[in-house]
Parts: C-alpha cells; structure tokens; sequence
C-alpha cells in the first residue's frame, strides 16, 4: 500500500464506539471475525430464533429449541455477525459469562411502579429472549455498553406491572458484587464521552485493529500507522528503539489468540469498574 493511501485521522476513529464496552461485548467483536464461527452462523442462518419488533427500537426474541451449534460458541443462538458488539443481540450461555447480572420480577404493588424497570424503557434499548426452556433474559443496550440480564420469577411479558430487585450469586465477593451493579446502573447513564479509555480497552481496541489489518495484508508498520497516525509511526521506525514494532507484532499475536478461541478467556473477566 503507497503512503498517500493511508487515511488522515487514523484508524481508531473508527472504534470510538467500543470505548465503554463490557467482557461480552468485547468478546462478541473477535468471535465475529471468526471465520469457523461465519461458516457455521451461515450454515444455521435458517435457524435463527423469531424475532419481532416492539416500540422504541425494543426487540422480542423467542427461541424454541436448542441450537448445540451456537452453544458451542458460548452463545444461545447466532446474532448477526455485521452487527456490533453494541448493536449485536449476543446472548452468551449463563455458564460461559462471569459475573452475570440477575434479576428477580415480582408483582408491583398497586400504584408503586418499578423505578428501574421505567428507567429502562425511557433510556434504553432492551432484547428480550425467552430461551427453549421458558427462562427469561434480557440484554440492555444504554450509555455505549450493553449489560445481559437473567431474570426470574414473574414474566417480564405479562399484562401486569412488574417490580425488580438486582441479585448477584453468593460466590462473589462484596468488592465484586459493588463493580456488577455499579457496572450495571452505568447504562442508564447519560453517555459520558468525556470517559477516557482504560488501558485493558485500548489493548483490545489494537488487538482487533492489527487483526484486521493484517488479515487486509498491511504491513506492521502501515498498522502502527493505522492505530497512532502516519508521523509517529514514521518517527518510530526511523528510531534505533524496536519498542513500537515489538507493541504491533504483540496485538497482532493477540487479536488472533482472541479471535481464534481466546475470546472465552474475556467472558470470565470481571467488568471494568
């Protein structure tokens, strides 16, 4: 590729959106640049779950039966693959997501509506799934993340109003249970761009970047160029210091780690405070 090919704002312009990302939705961007996972979400597309729309850009999803070929993914069925780790209804098995937020859905006591559950409605966006065994799950689109919740008791679909109340398993500690729900409750949030990136994001932002890069055949130095902007990478390659070549040839080795099977490794890490 000729130097007057390169964009003038580099490529992480681009990722600006995967700024606030949890595990899943980390995840789900390297899973989708999978291509034994595109084979087979191509292979099943005639399976894929019913899914009707409801107001507000809200999404109904019921699943019948299940589908072995997407849980051995981590997933309950296969999300279309050119959607976002924002956008994607990506629902990953209970057993294969750590620190899973659950709720429990009780009748609302008369004229005492559920502030977390109108909060949502009003500021997000909600898949609902009701997976082949009735158990209900919601994923929760607000602020730049997405948070999975699994539900319990009453039906979130039933004609009457409901109340929920956040539970979290027993085998967290206290200082885990604060960093779920705090995570949590950041959805309903007003977007924050002001938020800078952690350094665990900014490792996984160039890790996908030097994977697409190299899977476009650039070069490692036309991937630096891509990720800090032609000067700097100019000025590095032109220095006796290999330390910015030896930071590309690392993402690149992890970005194929992530996408080839690693990505598991991201749904057992516990989320950012």
């Amino acid at each position: 590729m000729p130097d007057n090919a390169f964009p003038r704002q580099p490529m992480p312009a681009r990722f600006e959106s995967l700024r606030n990302l949890s595990a899943g939705g980390w995840a789900w961007e390297f899973l989708r640049r999978n291509p034994d996972y595109l084979a087979d979400a191509s292979r099943f597309s005639g399976t894929a779950p019913e899914i009707l729309a409801a107001c507000g850009g809200n999404r109904l999803i019921r699943q019948k039966t299940r589908l072995s070929a997407a849980e051995r993914w981590g997933l309950f069925f296969f999300p279309d693959p050119s959607e976002s780790g924002y956008e994607a209804d990506a629902f990953w098995r209970p057993d294969w997501l750590t620190g899973i937020v659950s709720v429990q859905a009780n009748p609302a006591p008369a004229g005492r509506p559920c502030s977390t559950y109108r909060r949502a409605l009003a500021n997000c966006h909600i898949s609902h799934l009701t997976d082949p065994e009735g158990q209900e799950h919601v994923r929760i689109r607000g602020n730049g993340d997405a948070v999975q919740v699994r539900c319990a008791g009453v039906s979130l679909l039933g004609p009457a109003p409901v109340c929920l109340s956040f539970l979290v398993g027993t085998s967290e500690t206290m200082n885990e249970r604060y960093r779920i729900l705090t995570a949590a409750h950041r959805i309903f949030e007003a977007p924050d761009t002001t938020r800078r990136w952690t350094r665990r994001a900014l490792l996984l932002r160039n890790a996908l970047i030097a994977y697409d890069c190299e899977r476009d055949g650039l070069t490692i130095r036309q991937t630096a160029a891509m990720i800090y902007g032609k000067p700097r990478a100019d000025a590095a390659w032109a220095a006796p210091s290999r330390a910015m070549k030896d930071e590309i040839r690392r993402a690149r080795q992890r970005g194929r780690e992530l996408v080839n099977g690693g990505y598991a490794e991201l749904l057992k890490t516990k989320r950012n405070p």
